[in-house]
């Protein structure tokens, strides 16, 4: 940056940049359903033209539940919720959830503010930054068959996640809400999705018949926290 306002911290690493949002939440709240589709609206509108990262935390008292789509709702610059449906009609998805943005909104009463050079917001001490704890793209293959309610499918454990989640500790869902593709080929498999709380893992399935599918690329595994949630 040539002006403006930079915050460094003791291990050199940029807090608050004038010219680059930090990742902020602007909403959350828990996700609960009748059926096998969990359906939340937003307050009001997300505004940013890049769609909100939204980060779950399935509940421990449904640890079966495998989540198989997420649809943003809404479009480009008017983001209004989302939907998280499960892969089994039996399934009631319910946890808590929140979506975040590289964006903030004037929530403080009092602080500091910074606005960029096109007259946005790019800072308010009053907006709930999001903590990102965790990350990884790495997989291992465990195996094929019958995966209880899931129906037969290929399962895959996510490597970082060993350990437990904190109280306030998320995943972000939205690079499981397409289909895996196979490699080399133009095949593609529904995905399914969950925090597996007896083993501490984070468990992806490639839902299907296919017991040849053994490399599911690099989807990234993003957790983060959100204090006070």
């Amino acid at each position: 940056m040539s002006y403006g306002l930079l915050v460094v911290n003791d291990n050199a690493y940029v807090q608050i940049d004038s010219n680059t949002p930090r990742l902020c939440s602007l909403y959350n709240g828990n996700y609960w359903a009748g059926s096998r589709v969990a359906i939340v609206t937003f307050p009001a509108a997300i505004t940013t033209a890049e769609p909100p990262c939204i980060f779950i935390r399935n509940s421990p008292s449904a640890p079966n539940d495998v989540y198989g789509a997420t649809i943003l709702t809404g479009t480009p610059g008017n983001w209004t919720g989302f939907q998280i449906w499960a892969n089994n009609i039996h399934s009631r998805p319910n946890g808590k959830w929140f979506a975040a943005v590289f964006a903030t909104k004037a929530t403080g009463e009092y602080g500091i503010r910074i606005w960029g050079a096109s007259g946005e917001l790019v800072f308010d001490s009053g907006a709930t930054p999001v903590t990102v704890t965790r990350a990884s793209n790495s997989w291992s293959y465990v195996s094929h068959g019958a995966q209880g309610p899931i129906g037969t499918a290929t399962f895959y454990k996510c490597n970082i996640a060993s350990g437990p989640l904190l109280e306030d500790e998320y995943f972000m869902i939205n690079p499981f809400s397409r289909t895996i593709l196979a490699p080399n080929t133009t095949s593609s498999m529904d995905a399914g999705i969950r925090w597996v709380y007896g083993s501490n893992l984070l468990s992806l399935y490639a839902i299907g018949v296919r017991p040849n599918w053994l490399d599911i690329g690099m989807p990234g595994a993003v957790f983060a926290r959100l204090p006070g949630t």
